[in-house]
């Protein structure tokens, strides 16, 4: 990758994420990205505490949720390696006490099937209210008792049907063979060999000062209500995970092909390979999953690793293994922009890598870049070399990017457009002491953001209702 057009690209990010923080309604974010192994964007946006104004920080720690999966599949992989399972076994060998569903189809379940969803087993039980925190998650004795009350949902080995209750038979599967804890397991085989010293299997009250707090959709109010810490119990190997940005971007560059770390190569590729097809109609992505990794195509890239929603937070991890980037995006309430981020992070970078020249331009236009705002509108201007070039920084950045044709160094005329905008007509930058004071943008003026800012804080506010 061209290191000066990755650089500038992560400008553009802070500068987008920024906006969308201040003009969005989440509590914050924490996002990540590592090239090569080398973190080189770590920023936090907003508060880890709305009601104690505690600013987020990339130290604290959020629960990961369905990320924890990828731990489990990865230690069934070493205990593969070590010969002491087989992950095309029937899970039934392993837990003899599934001998005794009633339903006979649980015989002919495997290892392989729970690790990618295929089994066909009911996703959260026949109660799942303790995702609500109506009650609390099942403890290892009640966890047995609720899968053996219920019958697969569908034919095993047939298709992709998502499944906690899966990954939590994995996880006492992984106690059996290896005789420790799952909690020990983890943290002897995946934890301290890449000192994660922010990662741990469940929740603990030694954790409770460094942790957010995690908030519920907005109400009809637009108030969001926070939500208190809980132990996972006997699904933590399907969800109980908690971590930070840096450890995660050090795990899941660890999972790269040819790190030499966690695993041989052939148990990684068999991990990323597909399973099965994910069926999401109505959603132009395209996901799959292999063995406890989610395989997501965003544009032409393809990218493995997990996404995780968790009471009150929301997150994912994208490992894009051909060049080498991992991007770690970390929120601390329901329905967070952990997604739009991702795909955001991933289109930034691309536009720069493939619009900034190698080439030094023939003139230097970058005191015009900037963004710049009216009560109609809000634009960024990029200059790319000799290019200036216009966007509006939504959740889909870069995405309908015009190029203006220069006339003079600060005079430009917008190219062909939508019909109901402005084409033709001309973008004006007045420089005033070697910075932009104004844009006349086809006759109207907008002010570069921090002025405009200034300019609506002096104004009378309406509040609702007066």
């Amino acid at each position: 990758m061209n290191k000066q057009a990755l650089d500038k690209s992560l400008q553009y990010i802070d500068s987008w994420l920024t906006f969308r923080y201040k003009y969005d309604d989440y509590p914050g974010f924490v996002v990540a990205v590592a090239h090569k192994g080398s973190i080189i964007f770590n920023k936090a946006y907003g508060y880890a505490n709305l009601e104690a104004k505690t600013k987020l920080t990339p130290d604290h720690l959020f629960r990961i949720a369905s990320q924890s999966k990828t731990f489990t599949a990865t230690s069934l992989m070493q205990l593969q390696e070590a010969g002491k399972l087989r992950i095309d076994g029937h899970v039934v060998d392993y837990l003899p006490w599934l001998q005794e569903h009633k339903d006979r189809s649980w015989q002919k379940v495997t290892l392989r099937q729970l690790m990618s969803h295929g089994a066909g087993v009911i996703r959260d039980g026949l109660d799942s209210d303790y995702w609500q925190l109506e009650r609390p998650f099942p403890g290892s004795e009640e966890f047995r008792q609720e899968v053996l009350e219920a019958n697969l949902v569908l034919h095993n080995n047939i298709k992709l049907k998502y499944s906690n209750f899966g990954y939590g038979l994995l996880g006492m599967v992984i106690e059996v063979v290896s005789g420790q804890t799952y909690h020990d397991y983890v943290t002897q085989h995946i934890i301290q060999p890449l000192n994660l010293k922010n990662t741990g299997s469940e929740y603990t009250d030694a954790i409770k000062n460094k942790i957010v707090t995690g908030y519920t959709y907005r109400n009809i109010d637009s108030r969001r209500l926070p939500f208190d810490q809980i132990d996972t119990h006997a699904l933590a190997s399907a969800t109980g995970f908690y971590s930070n940005t840096e450890d995660l971007c050090k795990y899941f560059t660890a999972q790269m092909v040819g790190s030499g770390k966690l695993l041989d190569e052939e148990s990684k590729k068999e991990m990323q390979r597909i399973h099965f097809h994910a069926y999401m109609p109505g959603l132009s992505a395209h996901e799959d999953y292999g063995l406890g990794f989610e395989l997501e195509t965003i544009g032409k890239r393809h990218t493995y690793g997990h996404g995780g929603g968790f009471p009150g937070q929301t997150t994912q991890s994208s490992v894009d293994e051909k060049n080498e980037l991992v991007v770690i995006v970390l929120t601390n309430s329901l329905g967070g922009p952990e997604t739009m981020i991702t795909n955001g992070i991933f289109n930034i970078i691309d536009y720069y890598q493939q619009n900034l020249p190698d080439a030094k331009p023939e003139r230097d236009l970058s005191l015009l870049e900037g963004r710049y705002r009216s009560i109609w509108d809000t634009i960024d201007i990029l200059v790319l070399g000799d290019k200036v070039v216009t966007d509006y920084p939504a959740w889909r950045p870069l995405n309908n990017t015009n190029e203006l044709v220069r006339i003079d160094d600060t005079t430009f005329r917008i190219p062909e457009t939508n019909s109901f905008d402005s084409e033709g007509e001309l973008v004006k930058f007045n420089i005033k002491n070697g910075k932009v004071e104004t844009v006349n943008n086809s006759g109207a003026t907008m002010w570069p953001e921090d002025v405009w800012e200034k300019r609506q804080a002096s104004r009378k506010i309406v509040e609702l209702g007066s």
